[in-house]
């Protein structure tokens, strides 16, 4: 079997992947998979190098590059979505260290107000 097929395989199987919906309490096997398959992608194309195609795999090549912008929307929704619980995540611990101890932070305006009776 031909690098280029083979590439057409594992860019089939990541496309597969990533249209499947991501899910709140497999999200780490989600990206385990999502992250395996990119890699063995990254390594076929790098072993593909400046090797010519022949016209199959002109053809095979072609349908890999069009799978390939098909899903490039929907792994940047992934991101995204990654992207925000992390900073939900750090939101909230920081949310709970100021609950936990209220004067160790610095208020967040900057100004110490201070009242005289």
């Amino acid at each position: 079997m031909s690098q280029f097929v083979k590439l057409y395989q594992v860019t089939e199987q990541l496309y597969e992947h990533v249209v499947q919906p991501l899910e709140k309490d497999g999200r780490d096997s989600y990206i385990g998979k999502l992250s395996e398959l990119i890699e063995e992608r990254a390594r076929i194309i790098e072993a593909i190098g400046g090797v010519k195609p022949t016209e199959g795999e002109a053809v095979i090549l072609k349908r890999a590059v069009e799978r390939n912008e098909q899903m490039g929307p929907r792994l940047q929704e992934v991101l995204n979505s990654v992207k925000k619980d992390m900073l939900n995540l750090k939101k909230k611990k920081q949310t709970g260290q100021r609950y936990e101890n209220p004067y160790d932070h610095a208020p967040l305006d900057g100004a110490f107000i201070d009242k005289k009776n």
